[in-house]
């Protein structure tokens, strides 16, 4: 969908929603903008895991993955500088070593992806 939909807001409160009834939830901001979880974690802006893995720091669950409302697991992948590189294969290389150190995508009841708007290069496929 175009930008400024509501796309996040929707996936925030669909993540709170079902972790209130109870279900294990993670919500994947794969926005550049990375604000897929900053209503959950009450505003605060967390580390965007492309910017780590650009600025070559070891990733590790307590730097990308945070607990906001009701226990949603929160993780921004960010993405591609603006005009440059696909969105779809910055999310695909994120959500790669995300698997490498946490089991929080395969623990969850509930993995929301919160895909950007307007897709640079032509197409985002779930990874």
């Amino acid at each position: 969908g175009k930008g400024g939909m509501g796309k996040s807001s929707t996936a925030s409160n669909v993540a709170a929603a079902c972790a209130g009834d109870g279900y294990s939830v993670t919500i994947i901001g794969c926005d550049p903008k990375s604000d897929s979880s900053i209503t959950l974690l009450n505003g605060r802006r967390i580390p965007i895991v492309m910017d780590l893995i650009r600025q070559k720091v070891d990733l590790s669950p307590e730097n990308v993955v945070y607990e906001g409302y009701k226990g949603v697991k929160c993780i921004e992948v960010g993405g591609p500088e603006p005009g440059v590189g696909c969105a779809g294969r910055g999310i695909i290389v994120a959500v790669t070593e995300l698997q490498k150190i946490t089991t929080v995508l395969t623990d969850s009841d509930l993995v929301i992806y919160d895909v950007p708007g307007d897709i640079v290069c032509g197409g985002f496929a779930m990874p």
